[in-house]
Formats: C-alpha cells, structure tokens, sequence
C-alpha cells in the first residue's frame, strides 16, 4: 500500500519493497519512463549521515547494462529519495517463493554466469557489493540485474571480494534447493545431491575451504562444475 501519488514531478504506481533503510517505489518520470524512487526512513537517515553517500557516489561510476544507473535525487517534504532506473525483472526471493520457481540445471548456468560477469566488472572497480541476495537480485527470464547497493563499498581495509563470492554461494544454494524434496537431516553437503567438484566449489566460496584467488577462478570453476 502507498500513502502518496506523487513525489517532485513523479507519479508513483506501487511499491516495490522495503526494508531497513528504506522503501522503494515504481513510478513514471514526466515522460512516462519508468524509474524506482528509493525512499530513506527519516531515522536511518539521520543516524548513518556520514554513510548515506556511499550508493550514490559508487552507483555513479558505474556503468554495466545489468546494474541500474543513478539518475539523481529529490528531497522534499516528504523526505528524501534516490532516483534510480528501473531494471525489468522479478527477484529471486519472489521466483522461489511466491512463484516456487524450480531452477534447472541451464538456469542456475545462465543466472550464475550473469551474475559473476557482474560481480567481475564492479569489483575491477574496486566496488564490493555487500548485500547480494535473492532479495536484491532480479531476472526477466534471460538478463539478470543486480539491485540494492546501499551496502556497497570501496575495497580497503578488511573489506574483500570474498565477501561477494560467499553470497553468491548462499544464492546458489536457494537456486539448488529450489528442485529439492528431501527432509532437512543436515547441512546442505550432506542433503543435497551434489558432485565432490560442486561440492568443494560451494565450500570454497563460503569459506568452509581455501577461498578463490580472484573472479576469473571462480568462473572457470564455476563453468567446469555447472555447465556437466
């Protein structure tokens, strides 16, 4: 349910989703374009002030056809909202849930290869996501598009893509257990059907095993265990 129609010069149609930041809105620029407002509590905003630019500073250089483009902001006396493009799609989380999606064999290929493609480019622009999930990850049914980059950063620290690639993992693991009808006996090594090579991948990016050097090793991983 929404409480408003309009926001600046936008006609709001329904919202998408919320969550601890914030609520995101579809809604149509003055020429009828669809865009996502993404409106920030009042209290979150002010309690992460120092941290609020991070997504609209790290969305703004980039630029990949499967991550939305920022467009800008409004701040008015409702509050105040990010402008983003809007990525045609349903998540995951509703595919598995809402819809029971059963995910084959060529579509966890497909999804799992888009989403490394993505996962490359932002992190050889030294972006870590922070927040991939079946929430924050939408697919049309040939492009998947990765949202929500509220979490992102720039890597430093102790802040490394090993962060991404164990949730990755954890959404290949709802993808694999989407087909699954077993009774819940132990972890997923021992419930799922796997092979020893998806197995020890899956356990490599979640950090049960030495971790992958780098995203080229586990796309070749990913495509030698994946694509059999």
């Amino acid at each position: 349910m929404i409480f408003f129609r309009r926001a600046g010069c936008y006609t709001v149609e329904s919202r998408l989703g919320g969550g601890r930041y914030g609520v995101c809105y579809l809604a149509r620029d003055p020429e009828g374009r669809r865009v996502v407002l993404k409106k920030f509590r009042p209290k979150i905003w002010r309690e992460n002030s120092g941290g609020n630019h991070h997504e609209a500073v790290i969305l703004s250089g980039l630029d990949h056809p499967a991550i939305p483009e920022f467009l800008g902001v409004l701040n008015l006396p409702r509050g105040y909202f990010f402008i983003l493009e809007y990525k045609q799609g349903t998540t995951l989380k509703d595919l598995l849930f809402h819809r029971h999606t059963e995910f084959t064999e060529s579509m966890i290929l497909r999804v799992g290869t888009q989403l490394l493609d993505i996962l490359s480019y932002i992190h050889s622009r030294s972006v870590v996501h922070g927040d991939i999930s079946i929430s924050n990850i939408v697919d049309d049914g040939r492009q998947t598009a990765l949202l929500d980059f509220g979490l992102a950063r720039y890597t430093g620290g102790d802040l490394s893509v090993d962060l991404d690639h164990s949730c990755f993992g954890n959404v290949l693991l709802y993808l694999l257990y989407s087909r699954y009808r077993g009774k819940k006996f132990g972890a997923w090594y021992e419930e799922l059907d796997l092979s020893a090579g998806k197995t020890l991948f899956l356990k490599r990016l979640m950090g049960l095993e030495a971790p992958f050097c780098d995203d080229a090793e586990v796309k070749e991983a990913f495509l030698t265990f994946f694509s059999d």
